[in-house]
């Protein structure tokens, strides 16, 4: 029997993450959930065990260098590697602190800049690195830190795909815009209507929608696509409304 590839799956105790996860194990992945919080982590991987999916769950910060290369060095193999972890809260420019800002960059992108470089380090030819962004790396209003956060993971990823292109290794980003998670759900009703008024779909998308487009880049088949930003949005990046 061919041994499985296997996909680690960062921030994958729910949301995005744990969405991304079922749908990796549904390709055929043997997942590796990794959360910083231990719980809904052990809760979701072993429900996902007790359905008969190939999954193993790890509580690990992105940020500590140590911790995340014993985890990796650990790994009999890394095929494909997930940057779903993230940190996220609204704030005015001129409210927020310089810790707030300080943080927010430090998981986001030093994060997701540390665990890919020890990957880097157990990949072979023809893995794959996919980051999660955000539309928001456009702009948007009092997200100023998550704004500049999600703009680094776009410049990561692009400077990520040249450098470990000769290596076969290849690097895409995924730029999720309105979706139903926890982050979404942290704002107020107000604020939640004034962003799907924007919507051109005038609907929030589900983190399944995202986990597809994961899918697509995490996946054998998608040997030639490096450097690349899918935006999953719903539209709301043309810029429009269409009522």
């Amino acid at each position: 029997m061919q041994e499985k590839e296997i996909a680690i799956v960062t921030g994958a105790g729910r949301g995005i993450g744990l969405a991304a996860a079922k749908r990796l194990v549904e390709d055929g992945f043997h997942v590796v959930m990794v959360d910083v919080k231990a719980d809904p982590l052990a809760e979701n991987a072993e429900a996902l065990k007790q359905s008969g999916a190939s999954v193993e769950h790890h509580v690990l910060s992105i940020t500590d260098r140590e911790a995340v290369a014993a985890f990796i060095a650990a790994l009999p193999r890394l095929d494909v590697l997930v940057n779903n972890a993230a940190v996220f809260w609204d704030g005015k420019f001129d409210e927020i602190t310089e810790d707030d800002f300080r943080t927010m960059y430090d998981v986001n992108v030093v994060g997701t800049f540390v665990i890919s470089q020890e990957a880097a380090k157990r990949m072979e030819r023809g893995a794959r690195i996919v980051n999660v962004a955000s539309r928001a790396y456009l702009a948007g209003y009092a997200h100023a830190p998550y704004i500049t956060s999600k703009a680094g993971t776009i410049g990561l990823t692009r400077a990520m795909a040249i450098d470990l292109a000769a290596r076969g290794i290849l690097v895409n980003a995924i730029a999720p815009g309105l979706i139903e998670t926890e982050m979404f759900r942290s704002l107020t009703p107000e604020r939640q209507q004034q962003l799907i008024a924007l919507q051109p779909t005038r609907d929030v998308g589900q983190p399944e929608d995202i986990a597809n487009g994961i899918a697509f880049f995490a996946s054998p088949r998608t040997k030639n696509v490096t450097g690349q930003i899918l935006t999953l949005d719903g539209g709301r990046s043309m810029g429009i409304s269409l009522y």
